[in-house]
């Protein structure tokens, strides 16, 4: 069950952002084409492009804690006792995994205000666009857990 799910995280976080810079480029510049040559613009494109780009930068934030290359500490690789090694990784990601699930409530409650908002153009609850910053912080927390447990039980070498 746990590799399905690692699986499906790969594929979203390694697929979805290319997808979106894909779509955030594209429009952007048929945008500035239309504006440009035929005095027209795609309506409410560059508020689509804003939210996407915002989408991809976090699931792309989200996969590199996932990879563990979000978050990267040098000097503990220099330790010599491996002891000392994990202990460094354990409270390296005990710290790193609270901040994001700090981060992950929070938002999460800042999400849940915002149905009563609407975006300017779209006129959509900006909640819709708001929910992937607690599901990012979120995958972020699991990522630095799973990562600590793993130096734990010996499953990664710290």
């Amino acid at each position: 069950m746990l590799r399905a799910l690692d699986r499906l995280w790969a594929a979203v976080d390694e697929t979805v952002p290319g997808l979106l810079i894909g779509i955030v480029t594209a429009m952007i510049t048929v945008d500035i084409v239309l504006r440009n040559f035929f005095r027209s613009t795609i309506p409410d494109g560059v508020e689509i492009a804003t939210y996407a780009f915002v989408w991809m930068i976090f699931l792309g934030a989200a996969g590199a804690s996932r990879t563990g290359t979000h978050f990267q500490v040098d000097f503990i690789d220099r330790l010599s006792r491996r002891g000392a090694r994990v202990a460094a990784r354990l409270v390296i990601e005990a710290f790193c995994g609270a901040v994001a699930a700090i981060m992950a409530v929070y938002s999460w409650q800042y999400t849940m205000r915002s149905w009563n908002r609407v975006s300017e153009g779209l006129e959509l609850p900006l909640s819709y666009f708001y929910m992937i910053f607690p599901l990012c912080f979120a995958l972020m927390a699991l990522a630095h857990v799973r990562r600590g447990l793993g130096f734990l039980l010996g499953r990664r070498e710290a």
